[in-house]
């Protein structure tokens, strides 16, 4: 039997999601940072449990942050390149988090369709 593609999307939301969040602790220069840096770890335990719910809210708190590194790239030259960097990883982990949501939909609506066809 084949492994689910939303296996392979949840092992990389996590790891993209911790990414993020290790990029951060390591390259933050203030307190704020840091508190940035923290919130990520608030959708971790759904994330490991793999609920999709935790997974969706968390894209939407991913992308704000995506939009936060872009900003600081374009306003401070000085940190472009690694702002950008973040910007980047935090885009892969949104994109991760989303694919997870969506395969897992599907895989839940196409097990239910295969049990409704086996029960008739």
């Amino acid at each position: 039997m084949r492994r689910p593609l939303s296996l392979y999307a949840r092992a990389a939301a996590l790891a993209l999601h911790l990414a993020l969040f290790i990029s951060m602790l390591l390259t933050s220069t203030s307190l704020l940072g840091l508190v940035a840096a923290f919130v990520l770890l608030m959708p971790l335990p759904g994330l490991l449990r793999g609920r999709e719910y935790t997974h969706a809210w968390a894209s939407m708190l991913v992308a704000f942050y995506c939009a936060l590194w872009l900003a600081e790239g374009w306003a401070r030259p000085d940190v472009r390149d690694a702002a950008f960097l973040h910007a980047t990883l935090a885009a892969f982990d949104f994109v991760s988090l989303v694919l997870y949501v969506r395969l897992r939909g599907r895989e839940r609506i196409a097990r239910t369709a295969a049990s409704g066809a086996a029960s008739h």
